[in-house]
């Protein structure tokens, strides 16, 4: 019973494998199986039949397969095989991203954004650093998590933002929201930052203009669910504003590329406390 229940396995294995049309033919004339019902007696396959068509099947496969791992790069851009839990969402986020200019980055730290005293969640953040600078990172050899923790000193996030190395900021929705409310929540967050550091009127008019900028490339339609928008601080501080894999645009100034990730990572009110934390672990971690 075990032989007569494998029959019909084995011819869909042979049909399905990607062998030559000759070696299909031969393999299922050798084992003188006919589809549908019939009242001729069946000879079951030998096993050096099924040790053949096995054989044939890992070459294939290990062709097929192997052929994709070397190829990597030609496969479309964002595949994201590997996840993240943040778990009060049981949003998975991807462990690793691929930027549209083809930048590799890896997860950092990830965590919930929340809005008004009933925590309704808006959209899970994860911030990222890309694969070349890890090294550029560990050679600084300047972390502390502590102080990197303080709610009186933003020294340490500061310094690692002054590094010339390829950071992101990627955030995915919990649920549909558009545009409009995401940029006015990052501008209130940079305009609020503006008032509470010194500023002369020259960059503090370089900076208004470079919201205006950002706002201006934030997308204007339905921002769904599962979607992405990444911030991408360049190695120079340039930003570029990403959305679902498409470049939206770039702006140039530093002050407002690093206040947009110090958002994030500020020593009083970040925009998510458990976000910042996880950064924090992810970072010591990296840095180990």
């Amino acid at each position: 019973m075990l032989l007569l229940r494998t029959i019909p396995r084995y011819l869909n294995f042979i049909r399905l494998t990607p062998f030559s049309a000759h070696a299909k033919r031969n393999l299922i004339k050798q084992s003188n199986i006919r589809s549908g019902f019939s009242s001729r007696k069946v000879k079951l396959p030998t096993s050096s039949t099924i040790a053949t068509a096995i054989g044939l099947a890992g070459v294939s496969y290990w062709y097929v397969y192997d052929k994709n791992i070397a190829f990597a790069d030609a496969l479309p851009k964002n595949v994201e095989s590997e996840t993240t839990e943040e778990p009060e969402s049981g949003v998975h986020i991807p462990t690793y991203i691929t930027l549209h200019d083809g930048t590799k980055a890896r997860l950092i730290g990830l965590g919930i954004r929340t809005v008004s005293f009933l925590k309704i969640k808006v959209y899970v953040v994860g911030m990222y650093i890309s694969d070349d600078d890890i090294n550029v990172l560990k050679n600084w050899k300047g972390y502390d998590k502590e102080k990197f923790m303080s709610e009186n000193d933003e020294s340490m996030a500061l310094s690692i933002l002054d590094l010339p190395i390829v950071m992101a900021i990627r955030i995915e929705p919990v649920r549909n929201t558009n545009g409009h409310h995401l940029r006015d929540g990052f501008t209130r967050a940079i305009t609020h930052r503006m008032q509470d550091g010194y500023m002369d009127e020259e960059d503090a008019e370089n900076v208004l203009k470079a919201i205006k900028e950002l706002k201006a490339k934030f997308p204007k339609s339905v921002v769904k669910a599962g979607t992405a928008l990444i911030l991408k601080k360049e190695k120079n501080g340039t930003l570029i504003i990403e959305y679902e894999g498409k470049n939206m645009g770039v702006v140039n100034n530093i002050w407002l590329t690093k206040n947009i990730f110090m958002n994030y990572l500020a020593a009083k009110n970040p925009i998510s406390v458990k976000a910042k934390k996880n950064i924090a672990d992810g970072f010591e971690e990296l840095l180990k």
